[in-house]
């Protein structure tokens, strides 16, 4: 019997074959970046994306709260839109909350294309962002 992780693989599997075709399957795999900036050794500042296809997903952009506003999280996401034109990606997406970087993403250009309020919980918003790549 197969374990839940392997059931759920095998169905998605399943279904990208189906949409995309054999030769697609090992770009559906997510592929990990990280960015980082250290400061004597120690971290101060980091970035966790996913791409899959031609999409990065941003999972985390964490900057220590002593190094923020000096611009660590813009060049963050400076270094990765550089690689991502590189690899040929048309669009970066992330999630944040109203209590986190709304404003910094509008900033670096990203746009909002949903939102949900009281999530996730009452009193906060969920924001999804987008930006497209030329």
């Amino acid at each position: 019997m197969l374990d839940f992780q392997d059931f759920v693989k095998q169905i998605f599997n399943e279904q990208y074959e189906k949409t995309f075709g054999s030769t697609l399957l090992e770009k559906l795999e997510a592929r990990d970046y990280f960015f980082k900036r250290e400061e004597n050794g120690n971290l101060i500042a980091l970035l966790h994306a996913q791409q899959v296809l031609e999409n990065i997903h941003i999972k985390a952009l964490v900057v220590e709260p002593n190094y923020q506003k000096q611009g660590l999280g813009a060049s963050l996401l400076a270094e990765l839109e550089e690689k991502a034109m590189a690899e040929g990606v048309s669009s970066i997406t992330l999630s944040t909350k109203s209590y986190q970087a709304k404003d910094f993403y509008l900033k670096q250009g990203y746009e909002i294309y949903a939102s949900l309020e009281d999530v996730p919980q009452k009193g906060i918003t969920k924001y999804h962002f987008i930006k497209r790549l030329s």
